[in-house]
Formats: structure tokens, C-alpha cells, sequence
């Protein structure tokens, strides 16, 4: 009997040294990890560099002309294009000697990669001319003429050419060819919201062709007023 109780004893104490152990190995998985071990909490603030929501974007300043274009179905701009209206002469009008109504000139609109420097785009083409396909148009600048300041102010595009926009052999001539200038001109930059008239010098000067002297900002009731 003394034998069996000895044995009892010795499996309690077994048994108790057993519990004891798993103890200490779960009191080891509780304590801290050491800083760069898996599972350690980092001590830095949650979110990344910006506070922004995925998918928001930052915008600033008032919208361009050309941003009702929209963007991709992606929502980036890479497809992003501007359609710029440009008024060249019309060919027929001026063989009839009947003014449309725009006068003198005609629109077509040509599409381009997005850009904010619209005004500038557009008077560049003016000076490229009627490309193939864009028939009965006449060119209205010189091909040698250079933008030497563009300028908005208080609704006023300020245009400073070179001289070769008097001076120029394809520079137009006569009365006529000043009016599809002027027409070219005022009717192309007023196409944009931020634009309502033009004021056009050349190398700083006030522009004459000997014809007109363009002393004040015109716009388009200038054109529409001179017909009536």
C-alpha cells in the first residue's frame, strides 16, 4: 500500500512540474517582440505621406478652357485632347465678295494633346495655315511671323508680332486682306471664355498696314457693328 501512495505522489509531482513548465512557455509567447521582429507594432502614425482618400485627386486654380474635354475612362490624362476652333479665310465669300457670318472667315476645328497654353496653340495653326483636306480656306498670317508676347489682361489678349506681319511677302495685302487679319485674328483668341477682344501691336508698336490702325481692343461686335 506504502508502495502504490509513493507512486501516486511521484505522477502529482510529474504532473505538477508539467503544468509549471507550460506555464513559463506561455508567459514567453506574451512578451514583447523586439523592434524589426515579425509581429512587432509599428511606432509609426497610420496612412502614408499624404492624407489624401485613394483615388482623390488635388486640384488648385481655376479650370482651363479646354477642361470640359473630360478625361479617359481611366480618369488620367493621357487621352486628355483640346478641340481649338480656327477661322481662316473663306475662299468663296471673299470671290463673291459676300460676307458670312462671321465675315470674311470661316471655322475649322482641329484636335490636339491637352494642353493650358491654348491662346498660344491657337495662333501658332493660324500662322501654320489651311492643312490638306481643309478645302476654300485661305491663310490670314504670314508663314515667317513670329509671337514675340502674349499676354490676357481684363479680358484683352495683347498679341505682339513680329514685323513680318506687315512687312512679310504673304503678309495679306489691301483692305481686304487686313480685314481677314482682323477677323482671323479677333475671332480665333474670342473663342475662348477668358478672352472677349484683341488688342494686336507689332515689335511693341501700333499696328498699321496702312490701311487700318489698330489703336483699341476689338472684339466681335466690332465686325457685326460694321455690317450693320
Amino acid at each position: 500500500m506504502k508502495k502504490r501512495i509513493m507512486l501516486l505522489d511521484l505522477a502529482l509531482v510529474v504532473v505538477f512540474l508539467s503544468v509549471l513548465a507550460g506555464g513559463c512557455a506561455l508567459y514567453q509567447q506574451n512578451t514583447p517582440l523586439e523592434p524589426g521582429e515579425p509581429g512587432h507594432d509599428s511606432t509609426e502614425p497610420p496612412g502614408g505621406e499624404s492624407d489624401t482618400a485613394p483615388g482623390e485627386e488635388l486640384t488648385s486654380g481655376e479650370p482651363s478652357p479646354d477642361d470640359a474635354n473630360g478625361k479617359d475612362e481611366n480618369g488620367t490624362d493621357e487621352a486628355r485632347k483640346v478641340k481649338i476652333t480656327l477661322y481662316f479665310g473663306d475662299q468663296k465669300a471673299i470671290e463673291d465678295g459676300i460676307p458670312g457670318e462671321t465675315g470674311y472667315v470661316r471655322p475649322v476645328v482641329r484636335e490636339f494633346p491637352h494642353t493650358t497654353a491654348v491662346l498660344r496653340l491657337a495662333l501658332q495653326e493660324l500662322i501654320r495655315g489651311p492643312l490638306p483636306g481643309e478645302s476654300n480656306l485661305v491663310k490670314t498670317l504670314p508663314a515667317t511671323v513670329q509671337i514675340l508676347s502674349l499676354k490676357i489682361e481684363n479680358e484683352v489678349a495683347i498679341i505682339d508680332f513680329s514685323e513680318e506681319l506687315v512687312t512679310a511677302p504673304d503678309s495679306p495685302g489691301g483692305s481686304l486682306g487686313g480685314s481677314l487679319l482682323m477677323q482671323s485674328l479677333v475671332y480665333t483668341a474670342t473663342e475662348f471664355p477668358t478672352v472677349k477682344s484683341v488688342l494686336v501691336t507689332v515689335n511693341g508698336q501700333t499696328y498699321s498696314d496702312g490701311h487700318f490702325i489698330w489703336e483699341e481692343p476689338i472684339g466681335r461686335e466690332y465686325f457685326t457693328s460694321s455690317c450693320g
